[in-house]
Formats: C-alpha cells, sequence, structure tokens
C-alpha cells in the first residue's frame, strides 16, 4: 500500500514539476490529484524539495539505465559511441525535469539539485570512458587518454542539451548528432594534407 502511494505521489509530482517547475507546484494541488492526504506526502518525503529531488533521481536512473540497454545492444565500439549520443538525446528529450533545471537555474535554490544533475553527467563519463577504453583496445579507436577524451566528449553533448533539446525539432537533432559523429570519427581536415 505505501509503495502503491509512493508511486502515485512520484508519478503526479513528476508531470507536476514538469509542467509548472518547482516554484509553482503545490503539495496541496500533488497530494489531490495523487488522492492521498497532504499530510501522507510530508510523512514520506518531508517536504517538496525532496519529493522534486526523488523524480530528479528517478529521472536520472531511467536516463542512465535506457542509454546502457541501448549500448549494449551493440557489438563495436563506434556503433556503440553513436549509439550512445542518439540515445541520450531521445532520452533527454523526455527528461525534462532535469532539463528543466539548466533552465530554470534551480541549482541556486536547490544545490541537491545540482549534484544529481552532476552525477548523471559523471554516469556518461563513465559509459563513454567504457566504449572508448573498448575501442582502443581492440583497434577502433586511436586515443592518448580515454577518460580525458570522456569528460570532453560528454561536455561537449551538454553543452548542446538544452538548446537542442529545447528549441530544435526531432529531425534537426538527428541531423545534427550525424554531422557531430562524423566530425568525431573523421575529423576537420582530410586525411591527404600532409601528401603533395
Amino acid at each position: 500500500m505505501k509503495q502503491e502511494k509512493t508511486e502515485s505521489i512520484l508519478n503526479t509530482a513528476k508531470k507536476m514539476f514538469a509542467r509548472y517547475g518547482l516554484r509553482k507546484t503545490s503539495i496541496e494541488e500533488m497530494a489531490r490529484i495523487s488522492r492521498v492526504a497532504k499530510a501522507t506526502i510530508y510523512s514520506y518525503f518531508g517536504n517538496k524539495d525532496q519529493v522534486y529531488l526523488e523524480v530528479l533521481r528517478r529521472e536520472k536512473d531511467e536516463i542512465v539505465d535506457k542509454i546502457s540497454a541501448s549500448v549494449d545492444q551493440e557489438a563495436l565500439a563506434p556503433d556503440r559511441l553513436v549509439t550512445f549520443v542518439k540515445a541520450k538525446f531521445r532520452y533527454m528529450r523526455q527528461a525534462t525535469n532535469i532539463l528543466n533545471l539548466d533552465r530554470e537555474g534551480i541549482e541556486n535554490l536547490l544545490p541537491s539539485a545540482e549534484s544529481i544533475r552532476n552525477e548523471l553527467f559523471e554516469r556518461e563519463v563513465d559509459i563513454i570512458h567504457s566504449i572508448l577504453k573498448d575501442g582502443v583496445e581492440n583497434g577502433g579507436f586511436h586515443i592518448n587518454d580515454s577518460v580525458l577524451t570522456a569528460r570532453a566528449i560528454a561536455h561537449a553533448l551538454r553543452g548542446f542539451e538544452l538548446n537542442w533539446l529545447v528549441q530544435e525539432s526531432e529531425e534537426k537533432v538527428e541531423h545534427y548528432l550525424d554531422e557531430l559523429m562524423s566530425i568525431l570519427f573523421y575529423g576537420l581536415i582530410p586525411e591527404t594534407r600532409g601528401e603533395k
């Protein structure tokens, strides 16, 4: 029974936070829509901020699980990296509350939210690093420092998130990602540069 109520509260909260943001979402309305007493929410979570943080944690875990499952379907490191990039943007588009962190500057109001966002980033770096390390070991990639490269790729992708996912269509984002992956794999300078 408690698990059912918890799920109902968190599902309602996820939708409300995504639509109204942290500031405009009320515990009263959340309780009404979840069909629980306001005291139940306070009993389970303590306050609205704790509900919000749990929604963020769940979104983060869901994104990582979905990205990992997508990547695990590929055998070759280059294919795994392309799958990672595309899956990241596909699933981040669905993670409205995490995207809203960057848009609303919630980390100023709720520093714990920023730590959840940073956990997501570090988990992405771990996945990219694993792909790169595998690619180096199997001769698919030539990288001097796979940890540094993983962090650079993760930072570059994070920089595109807000603009691309909020302002662009899925088709445009897909096109941008194809171009980005082409540059990542083939570079900007033709191989014939040294030949004259």
